[in-house]
């Protein structure tokens, strides 16, 4: 008797793990409801640069920037750092602020950055003071 239930116990737990069906994940590179190919990315992260010059051009910062890489995606931001000072002229502080994907490649690379920098203007007219940081120069900015 003992020996039957053995064999239905094991039959039975046999039949249920069988009987389990799991779907599979959806995986990174499927096509979603419109059409459009979803792949994985590697998440950009802030990475160190040296800036080696900046010059103005109108509403235009130029500036060149010196860091390590060469076979990944790097990009470049402007940005206010707080609000403006009330001086005069009035003073904003800025940063350029470098992204990338984890280039493992070690050449340095000198590359010209070109941005926008209208938004930075503290008065219609005028003069703006930038303060750009890892510069040590202060940036006049007249419009």
């Amino acid at each position: 008797m003992m020996g039957k239930f053995i064999y239905v116990y094991f039959f039975v737990c046999f039949t249920s793990l069988s009987s389990c069906k799991t779907e599979p994940l959806m995986s990174l590179e499927a096509e979603d409801v419109n059409g459009t190919v979803v792949q994985e990315t590697t998440p950009f992260t802030q990475t160190p640069f040296k800036i080696k010059d900046v010059v103005l051009k109108g509403d235009t910062l130029i500036a060149k920037v010196q860091y390590s890489g060469g076979c990944g995606n790097h990009t470049f931001e402007i940005e206010k750092i707080g609000f403006l000072m009330k001086s005069l002229p009035p003073k904003q502080s800025i940063k350029i602020t470098h992204l990338s994907d984890k280039d493992p490649c070690r050449a340095l690379i000198l590359e010209e950055l070109k941005f926008y920098i209208g938004d930075f203007r503290g008065t219609p007219s005028g003069t703006t003071v930038l303060l750009l940081e890892n510069w040590n120069q202060q940036i006049i900015y007249s419009y």
